[in-house]
C-alpha cells in the first residue's frame, strides 16, 4: 500500500505540474492574451509626452458653465504650440526601499524602482509599464472629457522636484497643484513613508463652474504593471486584475473585460499583481466602487470616487512592492490576500504561513535560504521522526510476512473471503499493520504540500545566492547538478526499502527516480534542495531501521 500511495502521490504531482503548464496555453496573462487579441475598436492616439516630440492633440473644450457663470471654454491650441501651456518637471521621491519618478503633466507615475531586486536582463525592477498610447499609473479621469483631458494633460505646480526619506526623516510630502483658466482646480498630494511601499494619497477636484449634474471621477492604473520577471513556475501564479472585495477575492482574465466591471460593497483593495509583485489601490475616504476596465488593448485597475455636484474629494492608499508575506502583514487592508498558493496550495495555506515565517527567521540567523531550508527540513524530519520510525517498522514487519503472505493468496486464490480471514491471523499473530506505513505518511502529506507552496511563490528565494553555481534559488539548476543528486538519492530510498507488492508494480516503483529527475529539472533549485535533503534524511532513517535495529 506504501508503494501505491506514493506513486497516486507522484502521478498526482505530475497532473498537477502539466495541467498549470496547458493552461497557461490556453489562457496566457493578461497582458499576453491582449496583445494576441484583435482590439475591438481602435485605442486612442498617444497624448503628448513632451511639448518638442510630440504633435499637439485636440482639445476637447468643457462643457458651457451654466448661466450664473461666465462663459468659458478650453482655449484652442495654437498650430505649432502646445495643447497646453507648461512644462514638463520629472519630481524623484527616494523612501528608502522604492524611488518613484513623477510627473507634473497629469500629477502621474513615470516609474516606480525597487533597488534590492533585479529582472531580467539585470536592470532594476521597474512597477511601471508603460504602453504607447497607454494612460500612465495614477492617472484621474472624469466622466466629461474635456474634464479629463485637462486632468490628465494639464501641467501642475510640484511643491518640490527631490524628495528623500531618511530614518531622521520618514515622513515626507509632495503636492501637485492645477489651477487651470477654465476655473478647474485640483489639488493631489502624496505623503511618502521611510521604508514604506505605502504611499497615501489625496484627491480634490473642483470643476463647479462647468457642472450641471454630477460628474464621475477615478484614479486608474495601468495599462497593467511591470516588474514581471521569467520564472519555471510562472503558469501556477495569476498575473492580472485582482480585487478584493466583500471578503472575495477576484481575478479578473482579460479574455473576461470587455469594457469594465464594477466592485461595490465593502472594497479592501484592487489591484495589478504577478508572481512577486503588486500594486494595489486601497480606497479610504469617498470611494463608492472599485473597477476593473479595458480601452482598446490596455487594462486598467481603478478607485471611482463619489462626487457631489461637480466637486470631488477622496483619499486613497497606493501600495506598490514585493509579495513579501510578512511585508503584505505589516502594511494591513488584508493585503496579505494578495498572496496565491493555486487552488491546492490554499487549502492548505494555514500550514504555508508559519512554514514561511520559520524559514524567515532561519535566514535571519543564517543569512542564506539554502541554508535556511536545509535546517527547516530538518526540523520537519525531527517533528515527524515518530511516525516515519513506525511507518518504517510497519513496513519492515510486513517485509517480514510477505512469504506467508504469498502461500495465503495461493492456496485461497478461489476464495477471497477465507483468504482475508487468514490474512488478519497471520497480521495479528506477527502484530504487524498492513495500514501503519500509510497512516504516518498520510499525516505528512500536508505539510509536504504547505512547504512546497512556500517555496514555490517565495519572493524571499528570488535571486538568493546558495553555493557556487546556484545564484537563484527561484530557478532551476543551471547545471542540474541537484536534480540529478535528487534522482540518486531516491533510487537509493527505493533499493532500501522493503520490496513489498506484485513485480509488475515493484518496476514501476523502480522507474520513478528517473521520472522524479526529468521533472525537477524546471523546477525551483530551492525546492530540489529541500527534496534532496529530506531523501538523505529518510536514507539515515531507513538504514537505522533495516540494517542496524535488531527489534
Amino acid at each position: 500500500m506504501e508503494n501505491r500511495l506514493l506513486l497516486a502521490f507522484v502521478l498526482s504531482l505530475a497532473v498537477f505540474v502539466g495541467w498549470g503548464y496547458i493552461m497557461t496555453l490556453v489562457n496566457p496573462p493578461p497582458e499576453e492574451a491582449a496583445r494576441s487579441q484583435t482590439p475591438a475598436k481602435k485605442p486612442p492616439a498617444p497624448l503628448p509626452q513632451t511639448d518638442a516630440q510630440k504633435a499637439p492633440a485636440p482639445v476637447v473644450p468643457l462643457p458651457p458653465r451654466d448661466d450664473a457663470a461666465p462663459e468659458s471654454s478650453l482655449p484652442l491650441p495654437t498650430p505649432g504650440q502646445p495643447s497646453l501651456p507648461g512644462k514638463e518637471i520629472l519630481v524623484k521621491v527616494s523612501n528608502g526601499r522604492a524611488d518613484f519618478l513623477f510627473s507634473n503633466k497629469g500629477g502621474v507615475i513615470r516609474e516606480v524602482l525597487l533597488p534590492e531586486y533585479k529582472n531580467d536582463e539585470g536592470n532594476i525592477v521597474n512597477l511601471v509599464h508603460h504602453k504607447e498610447g497607454g494612460k500612465w499609473p495614477l492617472a484621474l479621469e472624469a466622466s466629461d472629457p474635456g474634464i479629463a483631458y485637462v486632468l490628465q494633460n494639464g501641467y501642475y505646480e510640484p511643491s518640490t522636484e527631490l524628495l528623500v526619506l531618511t530614518e531622521s526623516n520618514p515622513t515626507g510630502k509632495l503636492t501637485f497643484h492645477l489651477k487651470h483658466e477654465s476655473g478647474l482646480d485640483v489639488l493631489r498630494e502624496f505623503t511618502f513613508h521611510h521604508n514604506l511601499f505605502l504611499v497615501d494619497v489625496k484627491t480634490r477636484i473642483n470643476a463647479e463652474p462647468y457642472a450641471r449634474q454630477n460628474l464621475q471621477y477615478s484614479v486608474l492604473w495601468g495599462p497593467s504593471m511591470g516588474g514581471r520577471v521569467s520564472s519555471q513556475t510562472d503558469y501556477f501564479a495569476f498575473s492580472g486584475p485582482t480585487t478584493f472585495a466583500n471578503n472575495e477575492r477576484i481575478e479578473t482574465a482579460a479574455d473576461d473585460i470587455t469594457d469594465s466591471t464594477e466592485f461595490r460593497g465593502d472594497i479592501q483593495w484592487t489591484a495589478f499583481q504577478n508572481k512577486y509583485f503588486a500594486a494595489a489601490l486601497i480606497p479610504v475616504e469617498g470611494t463608492k466602487s472599485a473597477l476593473v476596465k479595458k480601452e482598446g488593448e490596455h487594462l486598467y485597475v481603478g478607485l471611482e470616487f463619489e462626487s457631489v455636484q461637480s466637486a470631488a474629494s477622496a483619499s486613497h492608499i497606493l501600495y506598490a512592492g514585493t509579495k513579501q508575506l510578512q511585508i503584505l502583514e505589516d502594511s494591513g487592508h488584508k493585503l496579505f490576500r494578495l498572496m496565491d498558493y493555486g487552488w491546492f496550495g490554499n487549502k492548505f495555506a494555514f500550514l504555508v504561513k508559519p512554514l514561511l515565517k520559520t524559514l524567515q527567521y532561519f535566514y535571519g540567523i543564517l543569512h542564506n535560504y539554502g541554508w535556511s531550508i536545509i535546517v527547516l527540513t530538518m526540523c520537519i524530519k525531527l517533528l515527524f521522526f515518530p511516525l516515519t520510525h513506525k511507518s518504517f517498522k510497519s513496513m519492515k514487519g510486513m517485509q517480514k510476512v510477505q512469504p506467508y503472505v504469498k502461500v495465503i493468496q495461493e492456496r485461497n486464490k478461489g476464495d477471497r473471503q477465507k483468504m482475508n480471514e487468514e490474512m488478519l491471523e497471520l497480521y495479528k499473530k506477527h502484530k504487524v499493520n498492513p495500514l501503519g506505513g500509510c497512516l504516518p505518511m498520510l499525516l505528512q502529506i500536508p505539510v509536504f504540500i504547505a512547504l512546497y507552496h512556500a517555496l514555490f511563490f517565495s519572493i524571499e528565494l528570488r535571486g538568493a545566492p546558495f553555493l557556487g553555481w546556484i545564484q537563484d534559488l527561484s530557478v532551476q539548476d543551471p547545471y542540474y547538478v541537484t536534480p540529478v543528486l535528487m534522482g540518486v538519492t531516491m533510487f537509493l530510498q527505493q533499493r532500501l526499502s522493503p520490496q513489498i507488492g506484485d513485480p509488475l508494480q515493484q518496476k514501476i516503483m523502480m522507474f520513478l527516480p528517473i521520472m522524479f529527475t526529468f521533472l525537477f529539472m524546471s523546477f525551483p533549485s530551492g525546492l530540489v534542495i529541500y527534496w534532496t535533503v529530506n531523501n538523505l534524511l529518510t536514507i539515515a532513517q531507513q538504514y537505522y531501521i533495516y540494517k542496524i535495529a535488531k527489534d
